[in-house]
């Protein structure tokens, strides 16, 4: 082998981009032997074994701008992850500078500080022939480009997405277009953050594997993906990353980010919660016994390690109430009804104590399915008690929060911690707040998947569209309406005119407008509205129960499955509900129509109507 120093590219780096020397000749760099290096460890050497990243789609501009004299603005209509392509005619020596911004200032030019210091620019060197071009070692996500050093007539610029070679499994559509908007802004968002690892950003000097973001968003990756051997992968990286202590990483691959100030041997709930959410999803889409399996120690010692925490200094019924270090968590991490990240992290008590009895309770499941009976009877307890310290420590005992917000009320209300006539009333106290709020968005990630749920499968249903389909901010659809192609970090990402208003607000002008985490209302659109929900692994026994409400008058909804595709098509005409159902060979279908007649049928085509 042959290496030199002196080659074409000058310079590569994921957050900075690339520089390449198109004019320079290899045959008179400085070629030397390579040298034999020589390790003191003995890694093992695998096959690649994820799902390799490929270029997909190709996006082309849908308008260029002469914003300056020296300076093109290129849209490309969509933001994504990917690299530009060119064909150009300049002189030798002649530079191209590309510069990748997701949003626009008032006067037209990229906001680029919202990279913070990762600089996304790429320089072209011209060789003075025809030249041809990709960056080949780096990656961005952008909508918008600045180009400068040539005129527009002599480039032709388009661009490719990147992302993991991971198949569509799932469709979803309905009467409401700013819906279908949204759930194809959040294909883009997972499109844009599977690259090889589930990121949470594709474009500031981030670009992590955060644990909390594929934790809360695995569902709906599971409908809308075949995430096996993407997550296979990813879940390799998780158990050789866990800590001795049993805590997961926040982010993983780890390398060493320090926010929050997370102590080595400490557990950080939901972010951690990964190590069993994101395996169970998959076990449920799939039907693979094995990731559990896999998972199983991991998954063990980290709900061991949740439960030290919350016991640590504390006596009686405390010991449950998970409340060690809220500094150290990101309790409801930008929620919009509070402004301060302390804030968000001073919620951690209800948002961790509701992770550890809903982490607890899912791992006595898969005990019970891995036939490991004496752990599933010590995890069950530990659920119970976890759930009986909530209600008697973080509620009056009668559906009321000691102190509200939306999340302290969702997410016991998603994980069974509320029971009977309690649990209506808590529902009733979580309407309230919604209403209150104007049917505006008001919890951070860990209560944001749930909140549409705890509303509508608790005599809410009203409240649960009224909120979908609000398009005041914040709200899913306000960013559909201000023009999102993607999914945001944050609610209130741009104003009306479509201009980044963040400040000087503690968090360090902190927006992304490619992140997925939000995204995961995709599971209420495909279990709620679609209606098709899974009851045994693998759709081997699945549910249709479609709910109606807002102004949809239709929606279709289909997931490919192990054992062929699953799908729901319904609309309401003439007072007419009409319902078309595909049912696989070997599995069974329990379809609920809105009347609460119920159907049970098996492999085939069917077709049922209903006054409504």
């Amino acid at each position: 082998w042959l290496v030199t120093m002196n080659g074409k590219y000058k310079y590569a780096d994921f957050y900075d981009g690339e520089t390449y020397d198109a004019g320079l000749d290899l045959k008179k760099a400085d070629w030397h032997a390579a040298s034999l290096e020589k390790i003191k460890i003995s890694p093992e050497i695998t096959a690649t074994y994820g799902a390799l990243v490929k270029a997909r789609e190709v996006m082309k501009p849908i308008s260029c701008k002469q914003l300056n004299e020296e300076e093109l603005i290129y849209d490309f209509g969509q933001n994504f992850a990917g690299v530009v392509r060119f064909k150009a005619k300049g002189r030798a020596g002649q530079i191209i500078t590309i510069k990748h911004a997701e949003v626009l200032k008032k006067d037209g030019s990229l906001n680029t500080e919202l990279l913070r210091s990762a600089k996304a620019t790429v320089l072209y060197i011209c060789s003075g022939k025809d030249e041809e071009y990709s960056p080949r070692l780096t990656y961005m996500g952008f909508r918008y480009i600045s180009v400068r050093g040539i005129k527009e007539e002599n480039i032709d610029i388009d661009a490719l997405a990147l992302y993991s070679d991971i198949e569509r499994t799932g469709d979803f559509s309905c009467s409401n277009q700013m819906l279908n908007k949204l759930n194809e802004n959040i294909l883009w968002s997972a499109k844009s953050n599977f690259m090889d690892i589930p990121t949470d950003c594709p474009q500031r000097d981030e670009r992590m594997g955060w644990t909390g973001d594929i934790a809360l968003f695995s569902p709906t990756a599971c409908y809308n993906f075949d995430m096996s051997r993407f997550l296979d992968k990813w879940l390799k990286d998780v158990r050789s990353e866990q800590l001795k202590s049993g805590g997961i990483p926040n982010t993983i691959p780890v390398q060493g980010y320090g926010f929050p100030a997370t102590m080595p041997v400490m557990a950080v709930d939901f972010w951690g919660d990964a190590c069993i959410l994101v395996p169970w999803a998959e076990y449920l889409a799939r039907g693979d016994k094995e990731i559990l399996k896999k998972m199983y120690p991991t998954m063990k010692r980290y709900v061991r390690a949740c439960k030290f925490w919350a016991g640590l200094m504390s006596f009686g019924k405390k010991r449950y109430i998970w409340n060690t270090f809220r500094v150290l968590h990101f309790g409801d991490w930008v929620a919009p009804d509070v402004p301060k990240m302390s804030q968000w992290q001073a919620r951690s008590k209800w948002t961790a104590t509701s992770s550890l009895k809903n982490t607890s309770g899912l791992l006595a499941k898969i005990a019970d399915i891995l036939n490991e009976k004496e752990n599933a009877e010590y995890f069950s307890n530990l659920s119970k008690k976890v759930s009986d310290a909530y209600q008697s420590i973080l509620s009056d005992g009668n559906g009321r929060m000691k102190q509200e917000f939306q999340t302290a009320y969702v997410l016991p209300l998603q994980f069974g911690i509320f029971k009977g006539e309690v649990k209506k009333k808590a529902a009733d106290n979580l309407e309230a707040l919604v209403r209150k709020n104007d049917y505006c968005i008001g919890t951070g990630f860990p209560g944001t998947p749930y909140i549409l749920f705890a509303l509508a499968d608790n005599g809410h249903k009203d409240a649960a569209f009224k909120m979908l389909l609000n398009t005041k901010c914040p709200s899913w659809l306000y960013q559909v309406k201000v023009g999102a192609t993607t999914v945001w970090e944050r609610w209130d990402g741009l104003n009306e005119d479509g201009i980044c208003e963040i400040g000087d607000d503690g968090t360090g002008g902190m927006i992304s407008y490619n992140h997925y985490a939000s995204g995961a209302v995709g599971d209420f659109l495909y279990r709620r509205i679609g209606g098709i929900e899974t009851i045994e692994p693998a759709y081997k026994r699945f549910r249709i129960k479609p709910i109606m409400g807002g102004d949809i008058s239709w929606a279709k909804a289909s997931v490919q499955t192990p054992y062929g595709t699953v799908s729901s098509d319904w609309k309401i005409e003439d007072n007419k509900f009409v319902i078309t159902i595909a049912v696989p060979m070997n599995t069974v279908c329990e379809l609920t129509l809105p009347s609460g007649r119920n159907e049970t049928v098996t492999s085939g085509t069917y077709t049922f109507l209903e006054e409504v």
